[in-house]
């Protein structure tokens, strides 16, 4: 496994950044966006800047399209906290979107390990002319909360206390890309403040060690769990999958931004997933303000693309994740179904449109010809009328001039 995380006896109570990539190591060289946050057992020191800049439209983009709800809503104004290694506020995409961070670990404007970058970038990095990337929520802010040392390493003590400020610092959204395979009473209770306090905790849903256990805060009632699929709908081998998986996203082969650098790296798995997922709550809470965190989560469930069969899908919960329809779609209460989180999920409303009722077509067409009609009496009453009285109602007379031609006066 690819780990961030340290494999000492703490591991037990170590974040596992592992849980949350992909199961090959990355090569610290970044010569090409094909390449992600190296492994950080590989190399000394922070992971090098990307510098290749990748001009395709990435999948993901290609897929969820979010450039079709832009026209609505950017995600203006919406505070979404990242809760991981901290971001670079200097990242050419990010440029102005940053917050002043808060840090549990290190300094929150400093990425080491190049993980909190890449997923602030998913979701607000900024449109730029001749680069395909862009994020789902280009106008959204992001506050960077770091609670993990350059290394990767942290505990589930220190991401309870970065929920708990994220809440406090106002986010609306918090991204938690690290999770933890033991459960913990600390990390329980901050995701119950941050409900309290009306913030949408959203989190990956990865495989908590061999036995595929699930993992936290993914796992609590209230967080909006979130599963990776690759770029045909299927799971990640390093995707959770259970009843705990409530939402998917594209989380193999994505492209975001490093620190450092101007370029594009390439990376896997469910950390990178969470943020396609955030941002689409970002896209509903800027133009759906009066929607508290929960409604924005059923919300997001009752849109989603199911993956076919019944839902939720044991594999890709209620399915992908849907931008548009996220913001747009006319959803009702109803049904019986319930979130893993409480509360029972909407469902979209399709109406049925009736059959073509013939009638106003035909007053249409009557009236138009009434129209015509009308118009050409008249202009024969303008033409005759005058005609008329000038010959005072006599025939017009016939006059034979030398060629034989007849013309009438």
């Amino acid at each position: 496994m690819n780990a961030f995380a340290s494999r000492s006896a703490r591991t037990a109570a170590a974040l596992c950044l592992a849980c949350a990539m992909s199961g090959g190591a990355v090569q610290p060289a970044l010569a090409a966006p094909n390449a992600g946050p190296p492994d950080r057992s590989s190399i000394q020191g922070c992971a090098p800047p990307p510098t290749v800049t990748d001009g395709a439209i990435p999948w993901a983009q290609l897929q969820l399209a979010p450039q079709r709800v832009w026209k609505v809503t950017r995600g203006q104004g919406v505070v979404v906290a990242v809760v991981d290694s901290g971001v670079d506020p200097n990242s050419p995409q990010l440029a102005g979107s940053v917050l002043p961070g808060k840090a549990v670990s290190g300094a929150a404007d400093s990425d080491c390990s190049g993980q909190g970058t890449f997923v602030a970038g998913i979701i607000a990095a900024k449109q730029v002319h001749g680069i395909g990337f862009a994020g789902i929520a280009p106008e959204a802010r992001i506050l960077p909360v770091r609670v993990l040392d350059g290394q990767g390493n942290g505990d589930p003590g220190m991401l309870a206390k970065g929920i708990r400020i994220a809440a406090d610092s106002g986010a609306r959204v918090i991204n938690v890309s690290t999770t933890t395979s033991q459960p913990s009473a600390d990390l329980e209770s901050a995701v119950a403040y941050a409900r309290s306090r009306d913030a949408l905790v959203v989190a990956a849903a990865a495989k908590g060690g061999d036995d595929g256990s699930v993992t936290y805060p993914a796992a609590y009632q209230g967080v909006l769990a979130v599963g990776a699929v690759n770029e045909t709908g299927q799971p990640g081998a390093y995707a959770e999958t259970g009843a705990s998986v409530e939402l998917v996203a594209p989380g193999e082969g994505v492209v975001s931004i490093g620190p450092g650098g101007p370029g594009h790296w390439q990376g896997s798995g469910t950390a990178y997933a969470t943020p396609f997922v955030s941002a689409t709550a970002a896209l509903v809470r800027a133009y759906r303000p009066e929607l508290n965190a929960d409604q924005v989560a059923q919300r997001l469930l009752a849109t989603a693309n199911p993956s076919g069969g019944t839902v939720p899908d044991p594999d890709t919960g209620w399915g992908m994740v849907n931008p548009y329809a996220a913001v747009t779609a006319a959803v009702a209460a109803g049904g019986a179904d319930a979130r893993p989180g409480g509360g029972a999920v909407e469902r979209v409303e399709h109406p049925v449109a009736p059959a073509p009722d013939p009638t106003p077509g035909r007053i249409v067409v009557v009236t138009a010809a009434s129209a015509v009609v009308l118009g050409v009496v008249t202009w024969l009453i303008s033409v005759l009328v005058p005609a008329g009285r000038r010959r005072g109602w006599r025939p017009a007379r016939k006059v034979v001039v030398a060629d034989g031609a007849t013309e009438h006066r």
